[in-house]
């Protein structure tokens, strides 16, 4: 996070459809890799992603962060050598009962990358009207 960032945030445990058609959307919009930064939660119980990405590759381009909890079964490919875009991020309820994973977040172009996770926090840069 930049040193003169503000974030706004909002939590989102069991969605409603219209909270992951915005994340889809932001998801969209906001394609270039900032930063991933994985992270053990309450005594290695559990892992938190924190992804921020950009509109654009310019400097100062607005950004958009989310927070996805207890994330499992993370693959990443092909990352790095260079900026990194995610085209093509797809979230999606994940149906058959299992207690830590409600979602799935996925790739669907390039495969770079992909992983479950059971809620998440969108945050976004102060001002930008997001």
């Amino acid at each position: 996070m930049r040193a003169n960032q503000v974030w706004q945030w909002t939590t989102y445990e069991d969605q409603p459809l219209s909270n992951l058609k915005a994340l889809n959307g932001f998801l969209r919009e906001y394609v270039y890799v900032e930063s991933l930064h994985l992270d053990s939660e309450d005594g290695l119980s559990g892992y938190n992603l924190l992804m921020t990405l950009a509109k654009s590759a310019d400097p100062g381009a607005a950004t958009i962060a989310v927070i996805f909890f207890n994330v499992g079964g993370l693959n990443v490919r092909g990352f790095g050598g260079g900026l990194t875009q995610f085209m093509d991020l797809c979230v999606s309820r994940v149906e058959g009962g299992l207690d830590r994973i409600r979602y799935e977040l996925v790739d669907e172009e390039e495969e770079k990358i992909a992983f479950n996770f059971h809620s998440f926090k969108v945050l976004s840069e102060d001002g930008s009207g997001e």
